[in-house]
């Protein structure tokens, strides 16, 4: 579970994103990930028990289990119409990864290499489901952090030591608030760990686990990986800056492990690249299509090849709505930043669902609900700085909503 956690977090999101937008623009958009993989491990491992006993006592496999449990029908066909949206969208953010890397590695068109890649790792995850996930995110996992040292070795040498590689990149490139300024970056340091929480993959990995101590250690011993290997990809994104010009920025990781590397041990690179996206994207897939699965049909309604069989249509279905998303929208960062305030919008019920037994379903429905519906109108115009108004207003929701309107309190 460990390693899972690891490979799953640290998935194209980091590795493309972060190595793509500190070519563009600097350190900003790494640190602030880095931030992010810190805190939310920390929160994910504070809060594994608690969410551990809510599956057991719930008989949950997904996060909106809890919702439909804590706050009722309406919340759960809210929740789970956003939560399906949210992953795809992160499967589109894997899957434009996995396209630039093919169109690098072997010269194909993006819509060619994006068809190949969603048929390749959709039907292993269909076949697999989540048992198999989680092995391969052990083996992924091992390639990712192998790979990323050798790679982070060989570009020390290249560049001639970390002076070498300060002095010599774009001017404003070691700017902290450089991507979207102070009041992005406090945010980040504020908010970016809870966005964890909002995603249904960390809760199925939470619900899976045999018990709650082995649910909350694991998250605390991934603490020193993700570490790891965010300053890793920080360094290669600065790296990639210096030694390379005039190229795509979603494709500067494959061009930079191109350059450093010799071919066969290129190749391996390109594998742990592509290691990385599907450790994410099977991740995505089987908690998507838990959801629809368990939203559509009733317990016991099929034998268990039947159950099977609908599961893996439904996961293929929902697989190929992502890859979709990377068609329409293939830009790595833009689709990062929503997903990522989309998630944030879930933290403020999710707590008090869990710590507060005061909190009423129509506080949690509006606090989510209302924030979304600004997320969307707002975006186009704010971008980056679009959570400053949204996940203010999911917290006064919260808060203020019962006390505002009076709601009828739940039963004990």
């Amino acid at each position: 579970m460990t390693f899972s956690t690891v490979a799953t977090i640290v998935g194209a999101g980091a590795v493309v994103a972060v190595v793509s937008e500190s070519y563009n623009s600097g350190i900003s958009w790494g640190l602030a990930l880095v931030i992010s993989f810190i805190a939310g491990v920390i929160i994910l491992g504070i809060m594994a028990k608690k969410i551990k006993a809510i599956g057991d006592e719930y008989n949950a496999c997904t996060i909106v289990d809890f919702f439909d449990k804590r706050f009722g029908t309406k919340n759960k066909i809210l929740t789970g119409i956003l939560q399906i949206f949210l992953l795809i969208i992160w499967i589109g953010i894997q899957a434009i990864a996995i396209a630039s890397l093919a169109s690098v590695l072997v010269g194909l068109e993006y819509s060619i290499a994006l068809v190949l890649s969603a048929l390749v790792v959709i039907l292993y995850t269909t076949i697999g489901g989540l048992k198999i996930d989680i092995i391969t995110d052990f083996v992924q996992f091992w390639i990712i952090l192998i790979v990323f040292l050798i790679l982070a070795i060989v570009g020390y040498s290249e560049i001639g030591g970390i002076s070498n590689l300060l002095s010599s990149v774009p001017k404003g490139h070691l700017n902290p608030f450089g991507f979207a300024g102070v009041g992005w970056m406090i945010g980040v340091i504020v908010l970016s760990g809870f966005l964890y929480l909002g995603n249904t993959s960390h809760w199925q990995r939470i619900f899976s686990a045999e018990n709650q101590k082995i649910a909350r250690n694991s998250f605390f011993w991934s603490i020193p990986f993700v570490i790891i290997l965010g300053v890793i990809i920080l360094f290669l994104g600065l790296l990639s800056s210096v030694l390379l010009s005039g190229i795509k920025q979603e494709t500067a990781i494959f061009l930079l492990i191109q350059k450093l590397l010799p071919p066969s041990l290129a190749g391996i690179g390109f594998a742990s690249i592509l290691a990385v996206i599907m450790s994410s994207i099977d991740s995505l897939l089987i908690g998507g299509s838990t959801i629809i699965y368990k939203g559509v049909f009733k317990k016991n309604q099929f034998n268990s090849k039947k159950e099977i069989f609908y599961a893996r249509l439904i996961t293929a279905v929902f697989g190929i709505g992502g890859f979709l998303i990377a068609f329409l929208i293939p830009n790595i960062i833009t689709l990062s930043l929503l997903v990522t305030y989309l998630a944030l919008i879930f933290v403020p019920p999710i707590i008090a669902g869990i710590y507060s037994k005061k909190t009423t379903a129509n506080a949690s429905f509006y606090s989510i609900i209302i924030p979304t519906i600004l997320l969307f109108v707002l975006f186009p115009f704010l971008k980056e700085n679009t959570f400053t108004i949204t996940s203010p207003l999911g917290i006064l929701m919260i808060i203020f909503y019962d006390k505002v309107f009076k709601t009828k309190k739940l039963a004990p």
